[in-house]
């Protein structure tokens, strides 16, 4: 006989079958929403409740509802229940972010409250949410800077400061002094303390001098991996004030030359270098002068440094390829280093040096080339006939492709020799994507010289992996904004791949045209009118790319649509992120490219400027819009290209 108690496993279970088939998200009551809330914490029926859950959330109806349910359970003791309620209100957050307002205000308010426990686990929903939307916190900076005040919740504010840090450093800037103080609490660990006032300093000169100068007694006093993180901070603050960059890299290549005896400990030195590296690139002035303290690891016994010292000349030829040119005989030999990393580094930054430097590109072109011939000669075929995709043979290869995607995009004719290897990958079920690509980016200038390709590819469009169907549609965009013959040939295959059931082939499809469509003055209304669809696109990604190509073609439209570019305007208040940096990248070109739409598109775009619920990614995504206009109509923007700067320095340049 079952014992039909609430505690019974077969009840449970049959509860939450019975409310999962039965209620209907539309019309779901309070009392059957928190019954699926309670069936979370149980072992029976917890699938059925959250699947429920799911749906009923889904509804515009219920998704406050929902989150408020979910309360208590965001705190409760049983860790697997607090991660499901919190992976719940993480798909609201991206959803409807109005939806949780009430409840990120109930998480705030328990920092507050003398249960320990109530409070972590607060902090950590709090946390995981401002790392998934962090204008959930937004409202709530002022409380937390309050709580640096108490000596119980100081932990938890740093946390949380430390986690929106990086969306909102000028929201948080108020505690910079207070956070200063803190470094010098011994009571109060340190480390957390970095992220924040790192942040900070990028957007308040004030305290530039006493955060590098803890930066680097923590540099001193760390050891190991611990280095690298303190390493990168420096970097990004001496990108931003350059008066700094001289002590800053003395610093760093001071700590690389320091000797461990522990190999372990390599690993910081090796990553330390690949940061000079990135600082290189964006000051040149400061790092070539050390050269001779960076080229002697490429000859060093750790495989770290070796790979290091290969980056760091990788970045630095990006801007100043003379200065590296003299390395280039050594870094061609390292494409044969014992080994991986250190190959895959070197055909890679050989890649980059290359694309910069015309005068060794045909060198790098021809040692690539052996090394793509005896890889493809020495193939295992019984490793191959085991798992084919992750030998090193095959890793090697996909490496000398993407470097010749960027010497194709920069100097095409030096790939020349390489145009039958690469035709030839297109069979390969590894290599066929990577090649596509690489065959894109050669005929993007220099057409006539992959035309033997395009029907190759235009076989991939039906080839079922998606990759190589995006791949494929992407690099016949290409091809085809430098061949006219060739945009007719496939302008109808990527019209009908917009309407793909995969999204990767939609939005690839909109990129292509966007290309197509942009280098060809007939062709904007057509294609603009298959894309116009997209922006409204269930898929972020599709959407993304259908507005980048809309701001090309729109960019390059004699006739632009007003009332598109009225949505435009309106979408710079989407909700999400990326689409807002795309939409503002999109009205920075149209502003520039029309002069009777620069005055309203700079307007829009200052304005988003003021908000204070902008991420400060964004806002230097729209900085650089505004500045592309201010170059072309510098009477349409107010904005000083000081404080444009000072937005855009706010976030620290990307390398690869």
């Amino acid at each position: 006989m079952t014992n039909d108690t609430p505690d019974d496993p077969d009840d449970a279970a049959r509860r939450a079958k019975e409310l999962r088939e039965t209620v209907d998200p539309a019309t779901a009551t309070d009392d059957e929403i928190e019954a699926l809330c309670a069936l979370l914490d149980g072992r029976h029926g917890r699938s059925d409740a959250q699947e429920a859950l799911w749906k009923i959330g889904a509804h515009p109806n219920c998704t406050r509802r929902v989150a408020e349910a979910l309360q208590p359970y965001v705190v409760h003791e049983t860790r697997r229940t607090r991660e499901e309620a919190r992976d719940m209100l993480m798909w609201v957050a991206q959803n409807d972010l109005d939806a949780l307002d009430t409840t990120v205000e109930w998480l705030v308010e328990n920092l507050d409250t003398e249960d320990e426990h109530v409070r972590e686990t607060s902090v950590t929903a709090l946390e995981t949410l401002a790392e998934t939307k962090s204008v959930l916190l937004r409202p709530h900076v002022d409380e937390i800077i309050d709580c640096l005040d108490d000596e119980s919740l100081r932990g938890c504010a740093i946390t949380l400061l430390a986690t929106i840090s990086y969306a909102y450093p000028m929201a948080i800037a108020p505690a910079r002094h207070d956070l200063l103080a803190l470094t010098e609490d011994e009571t109060v660990e340190e480390s957390p303390l970095s992220a924040p006032l790192v942040q900070i300093a990028l957007v308040c000169p004030d305290i530039v001098d006493p955060v590098v100068e803890g930066l680097r007694d923590r540099l001193t006093e760390q050891a190991g991996p611990q280095q690298i993180g303190t390493a990168a901070a420096l970097a990004n603050v001496a990108i931003a004030y350059p008066d700094q960059l001289s002590v800053v890299v003395e610093e760093l290549l001071t700590r690389v030359e320091t000797e461990t005896g522990d190999r372990f400990r390599n690993l910081a030195r090796g990553e330390i270098l690949k940061t000079v590296g990135r600082i290189g690139a964006a000051h040149p002035d400061a790092v070539v002068p050390e050269l001779d303290r960076i080229t002697p690891h490429l000859e060093s016994d750790d495989h770290r440094l070796r790979s290091g010292a290969v980056k760091a000349l990788g970045d630095i030829a990006t801007v100043r390829p003379a200065a590296v040119r003299p390395t280039v005989d050594d870094l061609v030999t390292l494409v044969d280093d014992n080994d991986e990393s250190v190959r895959n580094a070197a055909v890679t930054e050989l890649g980059k040096i290359a694309a910069a430097d015309p005068e060794v590109a045909p060198r790098v072109v021809t040692a690539l080339d052996d090394r793509f011939d005896s890889t493809a000669d020495t193939t295992d075929p019984i490793l191959a006939a085991v798992d084919e995709r992750y030998s090193d043979d095959e890793v090697d290869v996909s490496g000398i492709i993407d470097a010749y995607k960027r010497i194709g995009a920069a100097h095409p004719e030096a790939l020349d020799p390489a145009i039958e290897d690469l035709r030839t990958c297109l069979d390969d079920e590894v290599l066929s994507c990577d090649a596509a690509e690489a065959l894109g980016e050669i005929g993007a200038s220099r057409s006539v010289t992959v035309r033997p390709a395009v029907e190759d590819l235009r076989e991939l469009l039906d080839d079922g992996s998606l990759h190589n169907r995006s791949a494929a549609a992407i690099a016949l965009g290409k091809i085809g904004a430098d061949d006219s013959e060739v945009a007719a040939l496939v302008r109808d295959d990527l019209q009908t791949l917009v309407e793909d059931r995969q999204r990767y082939v939609r939005e690839a499809a909109a990129e292509a045209l966007g290309t197509i469509a942009a280098a060809d003055t007939e062709l904007p209304t057509t294609v603009s009118d298959s894309l116009r669809p997209l922006v409204d696109d269930e898929d972020r990604g599709v959407r993304v790319a259908a507005l980048e190509s809309l701001g090309k073609i729109g960019a390059s439209d004699p006739n632009i649509d007003p009332h598109w570019f009225d949505e435009l305007q309106a979408d710079l208040g989407d909700v999400d992120a990326e689409l807002r940096e795309e939409t503002a990248e999109a009205l920075g070109r149209i502003g520039a490219s029309h002069p009777e739409l620069a005055a309203p598109a700079a307007d829009v775009l200052q304005s988003r400027l003021d908000c204070d619920e902008e991420y400060i990614k964004v806002k230097a995504s729209i900085a650089e819009a505004v500045r592309t206009i201010k170059r072309s109509h510098p009477d349409a923007v107010t904005r000083s290209e000081t404080e444009l700067q000072r937005y855009i320095d706010a976030v620290p340049p990307l390398h690869e």
